[in-house]
Parts: structure tokens; C-alpha cells; sequence
């Protein structure tokens, strides 16, 4: 490859074609989350560390997929709430539910 790193094409967004594509999903949109940490130190005095773990989102099965920041490998769960529990981190919803 030759380092080209994003499409050559550009995104669309109409309103009308997103109503499409989520009529051909079942009506499904999918639901944005993040994966979010926070580490308070072991005295009460320590300063909270906060890091973004991975982006995610809700398949229309209701399992979810998550890549990290640095955009290498990704991870599969049972729900966005396993994922949550197994890299010990908060789930924060992007999009609201439908």
C-alpha cells in the first residue's frame, strides 16, 4: 500500500438516505457508546486519571463491537454492558436509544 490512510470518496449525509439504510437494517439504527476509565490513586488526595479505552457500537442484535483510540484490533461482547465489565471501565451512551 502506499500509505493512503481514508477514502477518496466523500461521505454523504442526507436525511433521507440514513432513513433508508436504517429501514434496510430492520428499522435499527445503530447506538454509539464509549469506553471510559477513571483511576482516583490510592490516597484521597490523588488526582483522577480519565482515559478513553475504545469507541463502540450496538449491532442490531444487540451485541457490540470496539476499537480503540489507536485504531489497532478491535474487540466483540455479548452486549456494550459486558464490555463495559470486562475492561473494568464506565459505558458512556453517545446516541440515545431508540
Amino acid at each position: 500500500m502506499d500509505d493512503v490512510h481514508e477514502s477518496e470518496l466523500l461521505p454523504v449525509y442526507h436525511a433521507e438516505v440514513a432513513e433508508w439504510a436504517v429501514a434496510l437494517a430492520g428499522g435499527v439504527a445503530p447506538r454509539l457508546f464509549m469506553l471510559v476509565r477513571e483511576d482516583f490513586g490510592e490516597d484521597d488526595d490523588a488526582v483522577v486519571t480519565e482515559e478513553v479505552l475504545a469507541f463502540g457500537i450496538v449491532m442490531p442484535d444487540g451485541s457490540a463491537a470496539t476499537v480503540p483510540l489507536s485504531g489497532r484490533g478491535f474487540g466483540r461482547w455479548l452486549t456494550p454492558e459486558s464490555a463495559s465489565r470486562r475492561t473494568s471501565s464506565d459505558l458512556v451512551w453517545l446516541s440515545p436509544a431508540q
